[in-house]
């Protein structure tokens, strides 16, 4: 790729491998993606107010909507902020260069609208919805000719005709219309009152060029002058083809009525494919028809291609699956993304009749795609309890998923970014990682060495994982190398969430290191392992303590459910969680009847604050104390039962700008778990 990758030829190519890479689930695609959008910075084109420099936010979006790092949104919502603020009221006659300002011309309905609808998705200010609709309304109104179904590419083009007297509709221009309607209406709500008017258009855009689809399967540079442009030109017909798949996918064209539609279209493509992977017949960049020969190609013309080869892998998959909707309400004002659900196996079985495990899924009801899901069988008989499966809920609305009960073909998954392991090769460490954080526990041979229980952080700059490339390497995690580091100092202290007891006498007592590790399952959205501790002296009390932690994907806390056996008299003893604190003076940044939260400076100045945080349900106890440099959390009265709670850490480098950032993200964070959401 090269240094100008924001330019809408390439962002058309990107929207495209995007695609790809979910029909594959090869995370090499997402990576490659991934640098293109690290080089450019995240930015945006240099033309401010111009469509064609807005398209390549549909790819940092992407990456935003999956990783929640700030820096890849932070230019995006710079930008389009500025543009929907500004008056937007002028003509869209072409004169004046007003494609400098104003979506003038019917490209600009694939480049702008979806990176707007996008902002909606990532943010839930309904600013960018609402200017996305007024400004699709305005341009639709300006160049939609209602007789044909149609759109003219700008003003100049009213009143020219073609060779046989017809209006000149020029295929691409059309082909970004229908194509960018589908992947802005990926991202409206369901229910939105001008979606209905987007999906009217849509459905007679499909009744023409349905009529007008030439017995080869494609359409001409000219839609209505196929005599004079006789090839079958591609860019058009790949954006035609994924519109009319991506319709009969999501309900809003008949399959009965389009399906040859698409399939003709689709098999003229592959036919323009040349033996070395070249896609041939697309029209060069221009703007309006040109003669086109199988030798010509662009970059825009193969991610038409492949947003129609996504597509139609869907329609593969979901002719042969029985469905059933399900819904997940969010009720509150706040978007929620790459939120972790919980659905029952026998719910699933209620709506789709039995189900053998690995042959079920689901799919988002609004941007059409397949989520990543996990079974857990958690006591091993071979019938899962639950499936997980993560998801982006909008604020104030009631989400619709299909369930899938496959028959056929499978959807195809990126990799799992959670780790969990003991590693014998750097003295009995237990790590855990997910996609956004990387936790250790310190295990038997570390015992000789002074060692405790207390709970290490690693802080990630990305979103792979790293532990175990960081151990091949040795002590070198200790440095950041673009990924991260080991940057948090535990020693004999309780670290981020370990846990410890306090004593009749109110002296703190730390658990010891593990001496038994087991994992339990590790899947794409959820790990879990059980660590066992030796016996712990504690007054007149031995207590041994069997702790189950979990992580979920997307998450940067881990739960905690510890339950203790004691022998001997364990009154008035009673187990805590802590976080360390690097000075008898530090306070808390975040205190309240169900989380701590401390901005902890540990890290050399270049790497910033770590943020640790303890997160309990209210009913617990609501004694807190602050007692031998740590900020601890009673979790129970006495032993007698098992406690749970939450502890995490998220780098100011990566995930929050200051103290003021990361105690709103810890007040989101115990939001969220204290209103999980549920399916119905």
């Amino acid at each position: 790729y090269r240094a100008a990758d924001w330019d809408w030829t390439d962002a058309a190519l990107w929207t495209g491998l995007l695609a790809h890479a979910e029909t594959t689930g090869d995370e090499r695609y997402l990576e490659a993606l991934e640098r293109v959008s690290r080089d450019l910075g995240f930015k945006l084109g240099p033309r401010a107010g111009m469509a064609d420099d807005h398209c390549v936010g549909q790819l940092h979006l992407w990456h935003y909507l999956r990783d929640e790092i700030p820096a890849q949104l932070a230019p995006t919502l710079q930008t389009m902020t500025a543009f929907i603020e500004r008056p937007h009221d002028e003509s869209l006659l072409w004169v004046n260069n007003i494609h400098m300002r104003e979506w003038a011309w019917c490209d600009a309905l694939y480049m702008g609208p979806p990176t707007l609808a996008g902002l909606f998705a990532a943010t839930g200010d309904r600013r960018f919805l609402d200017v996305m609709v007024e400004l699709w309304e305005k341009t639709t109104a300006y160049l939609y000719d209602e007789e044909s179904g149609l759109y003219w590419r700008d003003s100049k083009y009213f009143d020219q005709r073609e060779a046989n007297g017809e209006k000149v509709f020029w295929s691409r221009g059309n082909g970004w219309v229908f194509a960018g309607l589908c992947n802005l209406l990926r991202h409206l709500p369901e229910g939105h009152p001008e979606a209905e008017n987007m999906r009217r258009v849509f459905r007679k855009m499909a009744a023409k060029l349905k009529a007008i689809q030439q017995e080869d399967g494609s359409w001409r540079s000219s839609l209505l002058d196929p005599a004079s442009f006789s090839a079958p030109e591609s860019s058009g017909t790949a954006f035609f083809c994924y519109g009319f798949l991506f319709g009969i996918n999501n309900g809003l064209l008949d399959g009965a009525d389009y399906g040859e539609v698409a399939f003709n279209a689709w098999r003229r493509l592959v036919r323009s494919v040349h033996a070395d992977g070249k896609l041939g017949f697309v029209q060069p960049i221009g703007e309006n028809p040109k003669k086109v020969t199988i030798d010509m190609t662009a970059v825009y013309g193969v991610g038409g291609f492949l947003q129609a080869a996504h597509e139609l892998h869907q329609l593969v998959i979901l002719r042969e699956a029985r469905r059933a909707d399900c819904f997940v309400a969010n009720d509150s004002g706040q978007v929620r993304l790459n939120e972790v659900i919980e659905i029952p196996w026998d719910l699933i079985e209620a709506r789709l009749g039995p189900v053998r495990p690995g042959r079920v899924g689901l799919r988002d009801g609004r941007t059409g795609r397949f989520s990543v899901v996990q079974e857990i069988d958690a006591d091993g008989d071979g019938t899962p309890e639950l499936m997980l499966f993560r998801a982006d809920l909008l604020p104030g609305t009631r989400h619709r998923f299909e369930l899938c009960r496959f028959e056929g073909a499978l959807p195809r998954y990126p990799g799992s970014r959670l780790r969990a392991r003991l590693v014998p090769e750097r003295k009995d460490d237990f790590s855990w990682e997910n996609d956004r954080i990387a936790y250790r526990a310190y295990g038997p041979a570390l015992a000789a060495e002074g060692a405790r229980g207390g709970i290490d952080v690693w802080t990630k700059s990305v979103r792979r994982p790293v532990a175990d490339g960081w151990y091949a390497a040795g002590e070198s995690y200790h440095e950041d190398r673009g990924e991260g580091l080991d940057g948090y100092a535990v020693g004999s202290s309780l670290g981020c969430g370990g846990l410890g007891y306090l004593g009749p006498d109110g002296k703190l007592v730390s658990s010891s290191v593990f001496e038994e590790a087991e994992v339990l399952f590790v899947g794409p959205l959820r790990l879990s392992f059980r660590l066992s501790y030796p016996p712990v002296a504690v007054g007149g009390a031995k207590i041994r303590e069997t702790r189950v932690v979990t992580m979920d994907a997307g998450d940067h806390h881990f739960g905690v459910r510890s339950s203790f056996r004691v022998e001997g008299d364990a009154a008035g003893i009673r187990p805590a969680a802590g976080l360390v604190i690097r000075d008898a003076n530090h306070n808390p940044v975040g205190i309240s009847d169900s989380s701590i939260a401390y901005w902890d400076p540990i890290m050399a100045k270049e790497h910033g604050h770590i943020g640790t945080f303890l997160l309990h349900g209210p009913e617990l106890p609501s004694e807190r104390r602050k007692l031998d440099q740590h900020l601890l959390k009673i979790l129970a009265p006495d032993l007698d039962a098992s406690v749970t709670y939450a502890a995490g850490a998220i780098w100011q480098k990566v995930d929050v700008a200051s103290r003021e950032a990361f105690a709103d993200r810890v007040l989101r964070i115990r939001f969220e778990e204290n209103h999980p959401l549920e399916v119905d």
